[in-house]
């Protein structure tokens, strides 16, 4: 579509963290959609509507951590 909007909108993984950006792209019909994390396979965002995401790209600004954290007692 040639005279769609487009924006940038950024996601993070509710299972591992992982941050994720995605072009947003305003539609004259309906679309729908989902997305999951190549991590840990959770899924990310659904879309329903006039509007479509695409070009997903995984974030450097932050790195899903895995396993315990340093310090917490579990007692």
């Amino acid at each position: 579509m040639a005279n769609s909007l487009w924006t940038i909108e950024e996601f993070a993984c509710p299972g591992c963290g992982m941050n994720y950006s995605a072009t947003k792209e305003a539609h004259s019909e309906k679309h729908s959609g989902s997305f999951r994390c190549s991590v840990c396979t959770a899924e990310v965002h659904a879309w329903s509507g006039n509007h479509h995401f695409f070009d997903w790209k995984a974030i450097q600004s932050r790195p899903p951590v895995f396993g315990r954290r340093w310090g917490v007692s579990q007692w």
